[in-house]
């Protein structure tokens, strides 16, 4: 069976409807992000919220009710990033983060997906993540939640002109909700480089010797 047969043999159970939920929620995510309304960016936010408990429930369900399938293992990593670049490419947009610090990520998730497919063809074995990877994922999350409420703040609350009011105090208070997401952006950087270093050294026997089962 080949590597595109095996993946198209989608079998539709609660945990692998959380992740392609993952990914439905996405579209109307970056409509409210981007929305000249009041609220807009506050809907976002609990629209990125939902779709990322999605992530925690899923992987619940499938252990609880035996629901573990290559087509999860294989797509609730994809449905993350697909998830997590959406709120990131925005936020280049926005001028929230570096564009840098997004191409370091994505050529992470890139170099990663292409192993474990590389895997998949070589041994018939989809890789699960790494405890390293999940915990990139949910700093990842973090972030963009982070940032989200400082958008939040700003257009709902006027955050900026309330601070600028509290005189010295207000302006630090500012300045340091300034380079929150450019900090947290570079604890990403370095968080998605060494789960790539540990995915990689756990699981190099998979990618380059053939293996039959």
């Amino acid at each position: 069976m080949t590597l595109l047969e095996r993946l198209l043999e989608i079998k539709i159970n609660y945990s692998n409807s959380l992740t392609i939920a993952r990914i439905v929620f996405i579209p109307f995510f970056l409509v409210f992000l981007f929305a000249k309304l009041k609220y807009g960016a506050l809907i976002a936010l609990i629209i990125f919220v939902v779709a990322s408990l999605t992530d925690l429930y899923d992987g619940i369900l499938a252990r609880e009710r035996n629901e573990v399938t290559d087509f999860g293992k294989f797509m609730d990593p994809i449905a993350d990033k697909l998830l997590v670049f959406s709120a990131f490419i925005s936020f280049i947009q926005l001028e929230l983060v570096p564009t840098w610090m997004i191409i370091v990520m994505m050529a992470r998730e890139f170099l990663i997906t292409s192993l474990r497919m590389l895997a998949i063809s070589n041994g018939n074995k989809v890789l699960p993540a790494e405890q390293s990877g999940k915990h990139k994922t949910a700093w990842h999350i973090a972030t963009i939640i982070t940032i989200l409420v400082i958008i939040v703040a700003q257009d709902i609350w006027d955050l900026d002109a309330r601070l600028l009011a509290q005189g010295d105090a207000g302006e630090n208070i500012l300045a340091f909700i300034g380079a929150l997401p450019y900090i947290m952006g570079f604890i990403c950087v370095v968080y998605s480089v060494y789960s790539a270093y540990d995915f990689i050294g756990k699981n190099r026997g998979h990618f380059f010797e053939k293996h039959t089962n």
